[in-house]
């Protein structure tokens, strides 16, 4: 599970960068969402990555 959140959590990123790049206002905000949420993602994913995981 960690590589499926590890790789959700990159395109995250691609997408703040995309969002920084592409837009003339409020991208700054865009970005701040998908760089959180790729953060919670990797937060996630190194939770469920123990062998004693519940899930």
């Amino acid at each position: 599970m960690f590589r499926f959140y590890f790789g959700i959590a990159i395109m995250c990123l691609i997408f703040a960068i995309a969002s920084l790049l592409l837009s003339n206002i409020g991208g700054e905000i865009m970005a701040t969402v998908f760089i959180a949420l790729a953060g919670g993602l990797l937060a996630v994913g190194l939770i469920t990555s123990g062998p004693t995981s519940r899930w």
